[in-house]
């Protein structure tokens, strides 16, 4: 097999090219540098090649230009289009241009690439694949098959258990979007496809710029599918990256999703999985709540199967691992949770199974932070009250708490969300 990598970062280049021989060792390596090389004409053997990979900076081009002369070749092999973070406006137009995969370089990993380049490689002869490639193939048949009104499924970028998600975009300006949709078996349940409904019918209902937008919503190819919008700056686990936030910058993130819940419970919603994966945020760095799967309104937490736990266990409030009626302290429990985790970068609580996690959330105090963070302690440990009567009881009340005992200390961030109370 030959990979022809193109790209005028000679490290990356090498680093690529590591990888791809540390899983293939009989591959043979094309590099191409764009400060050194003009773009190729039609007799460079572009054929000869299983793939490329191909930057959208080139230094002296422009990424998108050369693709689009190479997808023109009727000897072009797929083409691997890497972009930057924040880049997903070039992501749409290079796989409209025909790009067969695009993959950010800021968190492309060595099984990230390895996964990507297996699938854009394996042969039409090969019977077997692995099963994490299989099922990403079944994802990229469903979201070619997709039809949705005024938007233009593009590619496979993530996958849960209860849905798959894409990236699209809006037909006539190329705004960057994502579709959701469910998946065949979940569609089957008619309680989970209530749910998946259910999470449309809250959002819709919430005018907060701290909840993401929904723009559409129905069933196609008999898949039920959610349209929204895309964040460019990624969400808390990619920024956390298994390490501690800066206090100021935890506790502003933290206040932001206080003004989230707020907004929400106002609302009379409860979240109920709030979780790194779940807390995205926009180019200009604001926050929004996402994935309102499990969501409820506070009339309808009663109405909950007796002993049902939903959710996630490292986030959830004692009261969620009872399986009792929740209020809006559940909430705030699972933020208090994750605001240990943003100041001290591990989780609250570890366990072999996620059964012994959410025990933990019944009965073992929450571990003290560092003395270096000690300040914060007291905020802590009112976030994270395992009886919830002695709780923060709702959002405002924790905004108060900052404002009073932390906002000296905070700076300018501490400032400007002293100024949005006012």
């Amino acid at each position: 097999m030959r990979i022809l990598i193109i790209d005028d970062d000679e490290d990356l280049r090498g680093l690529l090219a590591h990888y791809l021989k540390q899983e293939w060792p009989g591959v043979e390596i094309g590099e191409l540098d764009p400060l050194v090389h003009d773009m190729p004409d039609e007799r460079f053997p572009l054929g000869d090649y299983a793939l490329v990979i191909l930057d959208y900076m080139l230094g002296r081009g422009d990424g998108l230009e050369w693709l689009a002369a190479f997808k023109r070749r009727p000897d072009c092999p797929p083409v691997l289009f890497l972009t930057g973070a924040g880049n997903e406006s070039v992501a749409v137009r290079a796989m409209k241009a025909g790009a067969d995969d695009y993959q950010r370089k800021q968190e492309l990993t060595r099984e990230r690439l390895v996964m990507a380049v297996r699938e854009l490689t394996r042969s039409r002869e090969e019977k077997t694949v692995p099963p994490e490639v299989a099922a990403r193939m079944e994802g990229h048949l469903l979201g070619a098959r997709i039809r949705i009104p005024g938007v233009r499924v593009l590619r496979l970028i993530g996958e849960g258990g209860t849905s798959r998600v894409y990236l699209a975009s809006r037909e006539g300006d190329d705004e960057p979007l994502v579709v959701k949709i469910l998946r065949r078996e979940i569609m089957a349940s008619r309680r989970a496809l209530e749910r998946f409904l259910e999470e449309y019918n809250l959002i819709a209902r919430i005018r907060s710029p701290h909840v993401a937008r929904i723009y559409g919503h129905g069933v196609a190819e008999e898949h039920a599918y959610l349209v929204m919008e895309f964040f460019e700056g990624g969400d808390l686990g990619q920024r956390l990256g298994g390490r501690a936030l800066p206090p100021a910058e935890a506790l502003r993130i933290f206040r932001e999703l206080m003004y989230a819940l707020g907004d929400i419970h106002e609302q009379g919603i409860l979240h109920r999985d709030l979780k790194p994966q779940n807390l995205m945020f926009r180019a200009d760095g604001s926050l929004a709540i996402v994935d309102f799967g499990i969501a409820k309104h506070v009339d309808a937490v009663d109405r909950t199967a007796a002993g049902e736990i939903l959710g996630t266990p490292r986030y959830m409030s004692p009261e969620q691992v009872r399986g009792v009626a929740l209020d809006t302290r559940t909430d705030i429990y699972s933020a208090g949770v994750l605001l240990y985790q943003m100041l001290v970068g591990r989780h609250l609580f570890d366990g072999e199974t996620a059964v012994e996690v959410a025990l933990h959330h019944l009965n073992t105090p929450p571990p003290p932070l560092p003395q270096a963070l000690a300040r914060y302690q007291p905020l802590l440990d009112k976030l994270l009250e395992k009886d919830r009567d002695a709780r923060f009881r709702n959002a405002d009340e924790v905004i108060g708490f900052l404002s009073r005992k932390y906002d000296q200390g905070l700076g300018a961030a501490g400032a400007e969300s002293t100024q949005k109370l006012a």
